[in-house]
């Protein structure tokens, strides 16, 4: 069922409820009334109507000072049906409306009320018919309904005015409802309806950002530009890694078909192409290394969450970058028991990678120095230089995968543009985080954020 259907099917149940209690009320206000007005007769009028007629009283007459009730009719009705009226609901004359007599006679002690019209057109009545004291004729009783029915009818165009302001106010709230609140869910659907045909530009016109639906469709053109950036940075991946094998994979096919045409035919032609092979092999099984690993962590896999000494992991990634680069400055300013839980391997592959990176585009003359503390809840380790630093726009995009500087900065020929990015993702795969600051001409500062053991 659709939404529309349930707010119709909600409006119709809503309405059937009212009509429901608009029903019981137009039936029970009146026989309210007239229960009340039979209490009346049996309880007082009726006895007091007995004290116009008794015969101590010299005769019934008129006594409209007496009457106890402006709506009550008393008169004596004669065993030829002629009538003499006592007391009227006007003025003490029988010109007034008149009830018809009833059909059944009260026995003593029991008053039996019934409904009857006017003799001559005028209001119903609740009338009772006594016999006379006097055995010669009977007592007529009667109460007018006139203004009982004038409350009825006040009562039921009050419903009826109460029943149509609620259909009317349920038809604007729906049109409102319809107009405001199910028009941009309806723009969500063929708007997704359109994406699923190809046309990936179509967004959701948002109106009014504070309403629920206004919402959805922020919150629906976010996840479109989001999903949009995503299958962006897939496709440029994808055209970089096939571009960073394409390299290897040429020069391993040239120097086959040279071997293949007879031109490797010299033992130091064939020594030497073999080991280019060879180190063209080992730079493609590094890059697919990196990718995997980097395809693993978005899929969120576990690293192992061990008890990790990073002071060590600081000391002896500078010691190994002062044996391989013996030329440069490298200074290690550590202190002890920096204990973070994380994964042994992956922490010093981290390290291992932004020592590297220091050393190879900060500059030849540039100082290395690698920092680790504690501070709070947390282990901050940096590796800073004094070297040539970055642009801000290219330190903004320092972290991306396949990234490197201009050429012009460009010192490392071999560089795949993945170390930083698998800095990151393994730093937050740890549960920590990683940032970049650079000063052009003043050096460059790494730091590593994780929690602390």
């Amino acid at each position: 069922m659709s939404l529309r259907a349930r707010l119709a099917a909600v409006a119709v149940l809503l309405l059937a409820v009212v009509a429901a209690g608009g029903w019981a009320v137009v039936r029970v206000v009146p026989r309210s009334q007239q229960a009340q007005v039979d209490r009346q007769l049996a309880s007082s009028i009726v006895p007091q109507a007995f004290r116009f007629v008794l015969p101590d009283a010299g005769g019934p007459s008129p006594q409209p000072a007496d009457r106890p009730f402006a709506d009550v009719y008393v008169a004596v009705v004669a065993a030829d049906g002629t009538r003499q009226p006592i007391v009227t609901p006007g003025a003490a004359t029988d010109t007034g409306p008149q009830p018809a007599l009833p059909t059944v006679v009260s026995e003593p002690g029991q008053v039996r009320v019934s409904t009857v019209g006017s003799v001559a057109g005028g209001p119903r009545w609740r009338a009772v018919l006594l016999q006379a004291p006097d055995r010669t004729g009977h007592l007529l009783v009667a109460v007018s309904l006139d203004r009982t029915d004038a409350t009825a009818r006040q009562v039921r165009l009050t419903v009826w005015a109460v029943g149509a302001a609620l259909a009317v106010a349920l038809a604007l709230g729906g049109w409102w409802m319809l107009r405001l609140g199910l028009r941009p869910i309806a723009e969500v659907t063929a708007v997704a309806d359109a994406i699923t045909a190809g046309d990936r530009s179509r967004r959701v016109t948002v109106t009014d950002r504070r309403t629920e639906a206004g919402h959805l469709g922020r919150a629906f053109n976010v996840m479109l530009d989001e999903r949009q950036a995503d299958e962006t940075r897939l496709r440029r991946f994808v055209s970089d890694a096939s571009h960073e094998l394409r390299t290897p994979v040429a020069a391993i096919r040239g120097f086959a078909d040279l071997y293949r045409n007879g031109h490797l035919d010299d033992d130091g032609a064939l020594a030497e192409a073999m080991r280019r092979i060879g180190g063209e092999s080992a730079r493609m099984a590094g890059l697919v290394d990196d990718l995997l690993l980097l395809a693993r962590l978005d899929e969120g896999r576990p690293l192992e969450r061990l008890r990790v000494d990073l002071s060590t992991v600081l000391r002896d990634a500078t010691l190994d970058a002062s044996a391989t680069h013996p030329s440069r400055t490298v200074r290690a300013e550590v202190a002890d028991d920096l204990a973070v839980v994380g994964d042994d391997a992956r922490l010093r592959q981290v390290v291992a990678n932004l020592v590297h990176n220091a050393l190879v585009h900060a500059g030849p003359s540039a100082t290395v120095v690698v920092r680790g503390r504690r501070q709070g809840d947390v282990c901050v380790a940096e590796v800073a230089d004094d070297g040539v630093g970055l642009e801000p726009e290219q330190a903004a995009r320092a972290f991306d995968r396949f990234w490197r500087a201009d050429p012009a900065r460009q010192r490392h020929a071999n560089g795949s543009g993945l170390g930083l990015a698998i800095v990151r993702a393994i730093a937050e795969a740890s549960g920590g985080r990683v940032a970049l600051e650079s000063t052009p001409g003043q050096g460059t500062v790494v730091r590593l954020v994780l929690p602390a053991a």
